[in-house]
């Protein structure tokens, strides 16, 4: 382990935080972190401390905090690391590695899990700091409800989406054209040139059959059939009373 953390720059706490109080010092050329009962809580071994932004974990209507510097997952501390090759793992309060410093990038805890990234390719962890998801895809949402989106750039050029939920189960396979954001816990699909529905559990709510969808607003949805007329499908994914028009506007 000292063989792996030699040269890591520690992502640190400056100036306080929930427990007690800390600051960073140096011994020579290298940094360490001491509280406020003057007790040395990582030894002064790295290369460089330094700040990073970061988010509460309980808090997801700002999605930029900053000066925050540590993680808080489930009542514990974590930090980011860095090592010399810009490569970036996760330690606890007291230095110990608890993700392997081998990522391009860590992402923000989002609803329980943390995007990551090799070179280029996209998995998930979990508040465990366990990867749950390997980081084998083009992309990865944030997760909304209990879906996370995929991507994947396929051999004939398409791009191809999916979608496991929470459980880390897939339940839509790599075979959609696109997989919108939701809107009222309805995501709108596409699938071989039709559109439908799936919720943010990614179960299809509304089969691929339309020519075009809307999103939802206040319940209904409007939807183009295959003969050009339109009509309005509840969340349940029922056509209202089967009208159809020759056009409508959004509720």
């Amino acid at each position: 382990m000292k063989k792996y953390l030699a040269g890591i720059a520690l992502i640190a706490l400056i100036t306080g935080c929930a427990n007690k109080d800390t600051t960073i010092v140096s011994v020579g050329d290298k940094d360490g972190i001491l509280n406020e009962d003057g007790i040395v809580q990582v030894k002064p071994i790295y290369k460089k401390m330094d700040r990073l932004e970061t988010i509460t974990k309980n808090n997801y209507d700002h999605p930029h905090y900053v000066n925050l510097h540590w993680l808080h997952i489930n009542d514990k501390r974590y930090s980011v690391v860095k090592n010399i090759d810009n490569k970036y793992g996760i330690v606890d309060e007291n230095g110990n590695l608890k993700l392997k410093v081998v990522y391009s990038s860590i992402g923000q805890f989002i609803n329980g899990f943390a995007k990551i990234e090799i070179d280029g390719k996209y998995g998930i962890i979990d508040e465990e700091l366990k990867v749950v998801l390997k980081p084998v895809y083009d992309e990865v949402r944030n997760v909304t409800g209990e879906a996370i989106v995929i991507k994947n750039f396929m051999k004939n050029n398409r791009v191809q989406y999916g979608c496991f939920n929470t459980e880390i189960k897939l339940v839509a396979p790599l075979d959609y054209d696109m997989i919108f954001l939701p809107n009222e816990e309805r995501m709108r699909i596409k699938k071989n040139g039709l559109w439908g529905f799936m919720d943010t559990k990614c179960n299809i709510v509304v089969d691929t059959k339309y020519k075009f969808v809307k999103d939802f607003s206040k319940g209904l949805a409007k939807v183009q059939k295959p003969d050009g007329l339109f009509t309005y499908v509840n969340l349940a994914g029922e056509e209202i009373e089967r009208k159809t028009f020759n056009e409508g506007v959004d509720f």
